[in-house]
């Protein structure tokens, strides 16, 4: 019925699509239809949460309101959902409800009304989360492979295939493939694999084992390479796949340039660096220092990618080593589905995952993600690069889930863009990054350029970023941040690029960040956004934030933004915090104006007028105002102290934090606040854990 009415309803998705009566109401005398009719509600469920989408006619004043309710099935108090965002343009109002547990039910009650409705009734309906299916399916048949079996053999235990690409071309639905340790020299894997919904086709580490999928062919020390002079060497190299796509020296990532004229002109002046001829087959080399390449041993990709899933559905792949890609180590692309990528150690690739298409309802949970060497290179040298970055990047279609990984070292962290885009509404859709900790990157912790609808990033770690969150641009949105703590560089929320509207709703709360650096080229600015007259940008909203900041608090600010309830202070050794506003004199013309007390920013521009400057005590943050620098382009970011791991740094409150009781209550955001108000920043004093679910 719902397929004959135009609606594609996915089977994964566990969608709920729910009818309102759809009452007559007369049109003005111009034509105008003012009172709001309710369509259809929708609900998209993942693994943490459920994005709410509601349609409906009318309104053509653009007066109506929306709101709803919420609760776990089976209890009595109904609970405020978050404040609805309506698209006036596409009538259409979204929300969310997070974060939330696996297979957790919730009742909804959606109201939409406006002056011109009768008495409104509800839309009212029940969603249950997605849960993760990791074992296999009762009477599932298990294969094994192991790099000494024989694919000739029946993948038995005592008989194990030797290669998992013969193990993905017999197994269906339900079925498990052990795979015992040793090196697997494969790649591109698992294509076409196609499960069930309840019954995942699984590949896994056989119990204490530890398989690795690896995909490079080996130049050893020791090798013979010839002086081609400029500091380059060269040495043949045959790739028995014909394609070489990524160079590690001695486990760190080379820099690929693009012809031996411009590897010898190195004009990044990088500290490894390569190209290879395709034609010749001959690949060339700069060690980045006065040694020679027989010094050292070097893996070249011969695959593009490690687990290449594309149009799979209900595969589950977890606790595998895999490295050594060309391209990324993980995609999912095409039709990708209901696949799950989990408990695995991914490094030496492009990408640790690729996101293509409109691939749905995937998920990428608690794997360590790394690429040593990528920091070694200036932020100018990797901007011009051709060659992807990121620890997770790309977009996707609804139900993307990436939670609860390890990601260090990549010149973006997770960075899921979708810029250029706004009306492709399934790009980044329904889409969840809680729960992850990242630290050491060269440019952005988390970059969600051109946004996404029903977008959540929460209770994330962010640790030794350049920049923080990038929200540069949100072009349809709406975009949750909430409850992420940070360390940076330069930019904590970073909006002031972009060369596309910047028009989508984005709700920045309960954040924490925690500048490293004095005397940077932008003050080291908790919030910046670009001039006025650069991009349009509206409907961007923080509150109950906390900044220790250099320089800075807000950059570039406009009427458009509604800033209040935060707290800035100057971190040791820096200066401010200040505010740059622009607003219109007598003549609508825009003056941009520094203020140097939040006192004064409030006065002017009525922001900030609950905001407070002072101290906001956090527990701990080590190395703030260590590594003053004046410039952001040349240095790389290894020339920055480098956190060993991200466990250092703690931004909760002391029990002096003039933050404690200082925030706003936000509706179905903070509404459980301990004490008489909330407070501000990601944690909530004496709370009895960190947020979210560890």
């Amino acid at each position: 019925m719902l397929k004959q009415l135009g609606f594609s309803v996915p089977s994964t998705s566990l969608l709920l699509i729910l009818f309102a009566g759809l009452p007559a109401y007369a049109a003005t005398d111009s034509g105008a239809v003012l009172a709001v009719s309710p369509g259809r509600m929708e609900f998209y469920p993942t693994y943490n949460a459920v994005g709410i989408e509601v349609s409906y006619s009318g309104d053509d004043d653009g007066d109506a309101k929306a709101s709803f309710v919420w609760r776990i099935a089976g209890e009595e108090k109904w609970r405020n959902g978050v404040d609805m965002t309506f698209d006036r343009q596409r009538r259409l109002v979204w929300a969310s409800i997070w974060p939330l547990d696996q297979g957790q039910s919730v009742e909804v009650k959606v109201t939409l009304n406006d002056p011109a409705t009768p008495v409104a009734k509800p839309l009212e309906g029940k969603v249950t989360t997605r849960k993760m299916a990791l074992a296999p399916a009762a009477g599932a048949t298990a294969y094994h492979v192991s790099p000494d079996g024989d694919d000739a053999s029946p993948g038995s235990k005592d008989k194990p295939f030797k290669t998992l690409k013969k193990a993905s071309s017999v197994v269906k639905a339900g079925d498990i493939v052990y795979a015992l340790s040793g090196v697997y020299r494969e790649g591109n894997l698992f294509a076409n694999v196609v499960g069930a919904e309840g019954r995942p086709i699984i590949f896994a580490a056989a119990e204490g084992h530890k398989p690795v999928i690896d995909g490079s062919g080996d130049v050893p020390k020791g090798s013979e390479w010839k002086d081609v002079g400029g500091g380059v060497f060269a040495a043949d190299f045959t790739p028995s796949t014909g394609y070489a796509g990524y160079v590690a020296q001695d486990g760190k990532r080379m820099y690929l340039y693009r012809s031996v004229d411009a590897l010898k002109a190195d004009e990044y002046k990088v500290r490894r660096s390569w190209f290879y001829d395709s034609a010749a087959r001959v690949l060339y080399v700069r060690t980045g220092d006065e040694s020679s390449p027989k010094d050292h041993a070097y893996s070249v990709a011969l695959y593009e990618r490690g687990l290449d899933l594309s149009d799979s559905k209900h595969v589950v792949v977890r606790c595998f080593e895999i490295r050594h890609f060309g391209d990324a180590a993980v995609t999912f692309r095409r039709a990708t589905e209901g696949c799950t990528v989990v408990d695995n150690v991914i490094h030496n690739a492009p990408a640790g995952l690729a996101l293509r298409d409109t691939a749905r309802d995937n998920a990428f949970w608690r794997n360590e993600v790394y690429e040593d060497g990528l920091v070694d290179f200036s932020w100018n040298a990797v901007k011009a690069s051709e060659y992807a970055r990121q620890g997770v990047t790309g977009h996707a279609g609804r139900g993307t889930s990436v939670c609860y990984n390890t990601i260090r070292g990549f010149f973006d962290g997770i960075s899921p863009v979708s810029w250029q885009h706004p009306d492709e509404l399934e790009l980044n859709r329904d889409f969840d990054i809680m729960y992850n900790i990242i630290y050491n990157t060269g440019d952005d912790g988390i970059e969600v350029d051109g946004g996404g609808v029903n977008m959540r990033i929460y209770a994330n770690r962010l640790r030794n970023v350049f920049s923080a969150i990038s929200l540069a641009p949100i072009e349809r949105g709406p975009v949750y941040c909430t409850r992420n703590d940070m360390t940076y560089f330069v930019l904590n929320f970073k909006l002031n690029v972009g060369d596309c509207t910047s028009l989508g709703w984005t709700y920045c709360y309960h954040n924490s960040a925690y500048c490293l650096t004095t005397g940077t080229l932008y003050g080291g600015t908790a919030i910046s956004f670009p001039p006025i007259d650069s991009i349009p940008i509206a409907h961007k909203v923080f509150e109950n934030n906390a900044f220790l900041c250099d320089g800075l608090g807000v950059r570039y600010g406009y009427d458009d933004y509604m800033i209040d309830y935060n707290c800035y202070y100057a971190v040791p050794g820096g200066a401010g915090p200040r505010f740059t506003w622009s607003v219109k004199g007598a003549s609508d013309v825009l003056a941009r104006t520094t203020y140097e007390t939040i006192e004064a920013f409030a006065k002017a521009t009525g922001r900030e007028v609950h905001g407070i400057a002072a101290d906001p005590e956090f527990r701990s943050a080590p190395g703030a105002g260590e590594t003053p620098r004046v410039d952001y382009g040349p240095a790389p970011v290894a020339d920055y102290p480098m956190a060993k791991d991200a466990s250092e740094g703690d931004l909760s409150l002391k029990p002096a934090s003039p933050c404690i009781d200082c925030g706003v209550v936000i509706r179905g955001i903070n509404e459980d606040f301990k004490g008489k108000a909330p407070d501000m920043g990601a944690f909530e004093y004496d709370a009895p854990e960190t947020p979210g679910k560890k």
